[in-house]
């Protein structure tokens, strides 16, 4: 048997889609991709296709995360590439581990997030949709591993992800991070919404 220390858990990390980049405070143009890591690990998305300030990648990764208390955050960013092959950040940001594991979120549950993004000085430059689902492992049937979500847990969490859900529920997030004193290089943790359900079987 693995010691606490060694213990890891199954994700299946999905980066949907994008809304409303910008660089500058002006509308992104360019080819994106998403970036997701986890303390020394990461994964990219292909390119965007179509490019643009709303790109979509549908780019699903299947993580081992340690649950022995060492990763607190899962950081999620958005790039693009220049004419020149330079790499550039658009804004990126950092998903608490509290918010798709533990409490009433089941293991299997396939939580839909989103998250505000912001740049390395602070300003907001869209916003990022993902889904993530803690998979199952030998501890699924016990009792606390199977709490029923709350009603009042389901909203959509942007105007894509209400699409995806058929709903137009929309609720704010009330544990907002605070911002006060954001100085730049600083990445805010918190998002305006908060969501999830059943994956459909």
């Amino acid at each position: 048997m693995s010691s606490y220390s060694t213990m890891k858990r199954s994700l299946e990390l999905e980066v949907i889609s994008a809304e409303g980049l910008k660089v500058d405070r002006k509308p992104l143009k360019k080819k994106t991709y998403s970036v997701v890591s986890i303390d020394e690990q990461y994964w990219e998305s292909k390119l965007d296709d179509l490019g643009g300030s709303c790109p979509v990648w549908k780019k699903k990764f299947d993580i081992e995360m340690p649950i022995n208390g060492s990763v607190r955050f899962i950081t999620v960013e958005v790039r693009y590439r220049t004419s020149n092959g330079a790499e550039k950040l658009v804004g990126h940001a950092k998903i608490p581990v509290t918010d798709f594991m533990g409490g009433f979120a089941p293991q299997g549950h396939l939580n839909f997030l989103s998250y505000r993004l912001r740049d390395d000085y602070g300003d907001k430059c869209g916003i990022i949709n993902v889904s993530i689902m803690v998979k199952p492992d030998g501890s699924y049937n016990d009792h606390k591993s199977i709490l029923p979500l709350p009603s009042s847990s389901y909203a959509a969490c942007s105007s894509q992800a209400a699409a995806a859900t058929n709903t137009q529920m929309w609720r704010q997030r009330t544990s907002m991070a605070s911002t006060a004193g954001y100085g730049g290089g600083r990445v805010v943790t918190g998002v305006p919404v908060w969501c999830a359900y059943q994956r459909r079987s």
